[in-house]
């Protein structure tokens, strides 16, 4: 401390001194050869000479010694290699040598101005520009103007999220402009949730964003589709009934569900309850709307799937949320995108397995359909003889009709879609149209959707107005042939026509079986009609004012009107009317549905770093929202032969009936507050509290708080690890309550209706709907933890979450006793508790992006597990019911909805073909009895996913996609009902398995009971069998010629080519019919997309 107090003294003293010349000559004496550090040189000189030496202490910190010969040295010599070599200098002041560091040269600062804008040039404001190498930087204002104080050799760092940073030397510049492009990553670095935008990075929520070129690469049919291959845990319920139908509306899940699904939990108006919530650019909208949207309109989709995610949307979120963006209008010169979609579809009947016309034969024979003492009623062995004899001369002679590809067809989707867009700085534009022809693979089937859009963006100074406007529809018709299982279970001893290839009504062999046989194709040469089509008009409007880079405001307006009108017909000559009277031959039904909605929003944001660490985002928002729907539905019976649909025609209503009506409309309210704090991009908060007011639950219950609370760490922040080992290491988690209202709107007033009869004491009413103004909203407690990672310079990356969801209490329907007149009346019971994890894993074993190769594997999986509590016996009804209709489910306490209950079998007796139960006390039995009930299978796979490997080299990309199923239950209804419980007399074509493995005499060990057994067989575990699956859901194979000089010459800046084929094969472990009431398909597809 000493030594530095007397240098810090010199030094200012002898700086006013001019210094002396040290003496060329003054040498000192070395004695040997030996290395030595600096301060020992200058100990040596001062004893050897009158020179003193001042210095600082830990001056000569971390230099290197120095090696002396033995002999004499000069001093000058030796202060050149310990001072001069070491960037050090020194002063001379008489007999006294000053060591000091070299004085920096002195640096001119310079002021650099400039404006920041995006590839669209549209000022950025809040980029983060740094002078590389330190902290110091600034930010551009509203405008994206910024200044910046830096000297000439320094470099500027710009960077804003969602777009690639820019380094740019300043080398003298005083105005610097940058134009900053968008990060193919971006959407991976933002989370949208529809509300506000996160970092992901510091976002404690489990979420996935897909872009819509990855949802284009998979399919073209449209965006749920191709979603389900990229997420685990957004699972759309296959559905056997109605396969490939393009009219259908899927079941989805995301990440299980939270209520018991039931019918009569919905209204006219709701949903499914366990369906997710769709945000369409910032305002909810329908699942049918998603599915009918343009796939080239998507920029983007975001899964939102735990509470810090999802609370945002409160009551409404317990299901998931899935946030769609649609593309923005780009500024600049006029741009034209047009793409167009062909596929075709081929139906799929490998699972069908029926018999030909000879087993068909054979089967009856073998059942005896053909003998006295068990055959059908028609007299004597002579006539059962005669039509036995008969239907075998038609097998003989070659009749072998195989039905089932009589309704169907190569069904076609032609789609087309065009949008330009174009502006300035202040405002911009889009327009777009669209069109999509959709031909099912059953004759008649077809759906058409058509759209039309205008997006307008005003942007001056601090505000920001944009107003999008949608207009879309749809006209879709099903199949005049009706049910595709008719076609199914036509007998293949029948001809299709008659001798003068006329088609029938009746299928039938010299009158031996009157008109108890429907021709299936008769009915799709009448005039049937059942269409539905519908109009939408949504314009939505916000505006958003930025005070400063800190502070905003925003607020938007939806308003929505839809009209929706189906309308059935079914001609006098229809076969449903078989056997009717004239006056009740002929249908006709008309429903109207009408919708209203509007929605108002505010918030205000504030957002600040402070000391460059500190990032604290918050949200305060507000919301109210109101929904009409109203229902008119007319039926009327008995139309003259010849006649087109026209209501006017027919000769009444339907007896005992009149037109129905029914009218909802509520309101909600909503209030949110949300924050989201960061240190250091290493640590990081989430908070969000909602309360949430409705008119959908009881009077005494219309208020309801939801709220979540999420921490996570940047581990890769926090340890300093080798960021070309491991980039992204971040743990999170999470606790909140959500709610759910997609079951529609519960009465909280009684409702009466007036009876048609009137009597002596004047027209009665009935109670429609009785109240419960104490019912409470369903909430679901959700816990997730997850941990995301990216390693080895991003050739591989993975996500794992691990979740519970515990919704509490359940609302569920129940029938009160019959004195009171209501049937379905709901009540909070029970709660249902689900745990589940899911995973997402990809590797590169080829990553070389500068080259544009890239090879990468991909494995997804997720597993859940359902359990029911807190009924105790609040459903037995509903259990009554289940046992009375031979349900599978049961609602009890510790079982999971996906349970399957049966009676256990034994299998079949090889000496009687009967089979044999199992009781619940454990004794073998031949009589079934409903209380011996028990869980044999779960529905629910073990472990569902996807296997992937996408290959990029160059402009070629190849991709593979194959779902797995592995664990799971199934009931296979064709055993169920085509090879057990056929009626004796029942014509109808059956599973060639009755025929081969049913048990026919003693001794035959067998699954089925015997040939000739028609009993009623309830269901068993027999039928449940467990199931593996295996489908080739997407390959695909596209080329980008945008860089090509033929595209050049076009005058085309991009044009891309995508070839695809979806659901390419299906291999089970069950074999099953699949498609029963309308035939999945297989497709291939093809996309265009070009731009000029």
């Amino acid at each position: 401390m000493m030594r530095t107090l007397i240098f810090t003294w010199c030094f200012s003293v002898f700086s006013l001194v001019p210094s002396s010349t040290l003496s060329q000559n003054t040498k000192i004496v070395v004695d040997e050869d030996k290395t030595v550090t600096i301060d020992e040189v200058f100990n040596m000189i001062s004893h050897q000479t009158d020179y003193n030496f001042i210095y600082s202490d830990g001056v000569f910190d971390n230099m290197g010694k120095v090696n002396l010969k033995k002999g004499k040295v000069k001093v000058a010599d030796l202060l050149d290699e310990c001072v001069i070599s070491n960037r050090l200098s020194f002063s001379l002041s008489e007999k006294n040598i000053i060591i000091i560091n070299k004085p920096k040269p002195s640096v001119v600062q310079q002021t650099i101005k400039g404006v920041v804008k995006d590839e669209n040039g549209m000022p950025l404001p809040g980029v983060t520009v740094l002078i590389k190498g330190t902290k110091k930087g600034t930010s551009t204002d509203f405008d994206g103007n910024y200044t910046i104080y830096a000297d000439e050799a320094s470099t500027l760092v710009y960077s804003f999220l969602g777009y690639k940073s820019v380094e740019i030397p300043v080398e003298g510049k005083t105005k610097i402009d940058v134009t900053l492009e968008t990060e193919v990553s971006a959407l991976e670095e933002v989370v949208v949730t529809g509300i506000v935008e996160r970092k992901k990075e510091s976002f404690t929520g489990a979420v996935t964003t897909v872009r819509g070129e990855e949802l284009k690469a998979i399919g073209n049919l449209n965006i749920i589709e191709s979603l389900k291959t990229l997420d685990p845990s957004f699972i759309i319920v296959e559905n056997n009934n109605l396969g490939s139908n393009p009219n259908r509306i899927p079941d989805i899940e995301v990440r299980g569900k939270t209520s018991v699904s039931t019918d009569n939990l919905r209204d006219e108006f709701g949903n499914n309850p366990n369906q997710p919530l769709f945000i369409l650019d910032g305002f909810e909208t329908t699942l049918r709307t998603i599915i009918d949207l343009d796939m080239n309109r998507v920029a983007s989709i975001t899964i939102l799937k735990d509470a810090s995610s999802t609370a945002l949307y409160g009551a409404k979120a317990a299901n998931g949320v899935i946030v769609v963006e649609t593309v923005k209008p780009k500024s600049g010169k006029l741009r034209i995108s047009y793409n167009a979609d062909l596929r075709i579809e081929m139906p799929d009947l490998e699972d069908y397995n029926l018999m030909n016309a000879e087993q068909k034969l054979e089967y009856e024979r073998l059942a005896g359909f053909y003998t006295e003492s068990t055959g059908l009623d028609y007299g004597d062995q002579k006539l059962l003889d005669r039509r036995y004899n008969t239907i075998l001369a038609e097998v003989q002679k070659g009749v072998n009709t195989y039905w089932l590809n009589e309704p169907l067809r190569v069904g076609t989707t032609l789609g087309h879609s065009l949008y330009a867009d174009g502006g300035d700085d202040v405002f911009t534009y889009g327009v777009g149209v669209n069109y999509r022809d959709l031909k099912g693979v059953m004759e008649g089937s077809n759906r058409q959707t058509w759209g039309a859009n205008i997006d307008l963006t005003y942007r001056k100074n601090k505000l920001n107005i944009t107003n999008r406007l949608r207009i879309n529809g749809y006209d879709a018709n099903e199949s005049p042939y009706g049910s595709f299982a008719n076609f199914a279970k036509a007998n293949p001893y029948f001809r299709k026509t008659d001798e003068n290839g006329e088609i029938t009504k009746f299928l039938d062999i010299e009158d031996l079986f009157g008109s108890s046989n429907s021709n299936p194709l008769y009915n799709g040469t009448l005039n049937v009609i059942n269409n539905s089509d519908n109009l939408q008009l949504t314009n939505n409007l916000q505006a958003i004012y930025t005070f400063n880079s800190k502070f905003r405001l925003q607020s938007g307006v939806q308003v929505s009107k839809g009209i929706t009108t189906t309308e059935v017909f079914l001609p006098p000559e229809h076969t449903n009317f078989t056997g009717a009277s004239y006056k009740r031959r002929g249908s006709y039904t008309n429903t109207r549905t009408d919708n209203f909605n509007y929605r108002l929003n505010a918030m205000a944001t504030y957002a600040q770093v402070f000391n460059d660490k500190h990032r604290v985002t918050t949200n305060v928002r507000g919301e109210v929202e109101e929904t009409s729907d109203e229902r008119l539905s007319i039926r009327a019976v008995g139309f003259p032969l010849g006649t087109n649909g026209n209501p006017a025609y027919a000769f009444s209503y339907q007896p005992d009936s009149k037109p129905s009506t029914a009218q909802r409309k509520y309101r909600r309210v909503n209030v949110l507050a949300s924050m989201n704090y960061a240190f250091d991009n290493t640590y990081f908060v989430d908070a969000t509290y909602r309360l949430d007011g409705s008119t959908s639950f009881g009077s005494n219950e219309k208020y309801s708080p939801f709220w979540s609370v999420g921490a996570g760490m940047n581990l890769h922040n926090t340890f300093h690890i080798n960021p070309e080992v491991i980039s992204l290491l971040k743990l999170r988690g999470n606790i909140g309550s959500v709610g759910n209202q997609g079951f529609g709107n519960l009465s909280s007033v009684t409702v009466y209706g007036f009876e048609q009869y009137v009597n002596v004491f004047g027209q009665g009413v009935t109670v429609n709907t009785l109240a419960n103004p104490d019912i409470q909203w369903q909430n679901t407690l959700t816990t997730s933890v997850g941990v995301d990672m990216t390693m080895f310079g991003n050739r591989v990356n993975a996500t794992f979450n691990a979740y519970s969801k515990k919704t509490d209490p359940l609302i569920v329907v129940i029938d009160l006793p019959s004195s009171t007149g209501v049937f379905a009346y709901p009540i909070n019971a029970g709660y249902m508790d689900t745990k589940g994890v899911e995973a997402i894993f990809r590797v590169s074993p080829i990553y070389k992006p500068k080259e544009n190769f890239i090879w990468t594997l991909g494995l997804t999986g997720s597993a859940l597990k359902s359990e029911f509590g807190g009924f105790d016996n609040v459903l037995e009804s509903l259990n009554d019911k289940a046992r009375q209709s031979a349900s599978l489910v049961r609602y009890k306490d510790g079982y999971s909805p996906d349970d399957m209950w049966a009676v256990e079998s034994l299998g079949i007796d090889a000496g009687s073909g009967k089979e044999v139960f199992l009781t619940a006390d454990g004794v073998p039995t031949y009589v079934y009895n409903n209380d011996d009930v028990k869980v044999m299978g779960n529905s629910r796979p073990t472990v569902e996913g996807v296997v992937s490997s996408n290959l990029r080299f160059k402009n070629l990309s190849i991709g593979m996609n194959f779902r797995y199923r592995v664990g799971g239950d199934a009931l296979n209804t064709a055993l169920f009902n085509k090879v057990e419980n056929l009626r004796k007399y029942d014509y109808s074509n059956q599973d060639v398995r009755a025929l081969t493995d049913r048990w026919v005499k003693p001794g035959d060990v067998t699954m089925f009971k015997s040939i000739t057994n028609f009993d009623s067989t309830p269901i068993s575990s027999r039928f449940i069998q467990r199931e593996n699956v295996l489908i080739g859901e997407s390959i695909n194979m596209s080329y980008d010629f945008s860089n090509t000089a033929f595209v050049k010459s076009l005058g085309l800046t991009q044009l891309r080519i995508n070839a695809y084929m979806n659901d390419t094969f299906r291999l089970s472990s069950v074999k099953v019919e699949r498609g029963i009431d309308y035939p999945f398909a297989q497709n291939v597809s093809f996309s265009l997309n070009a731009r000029f």
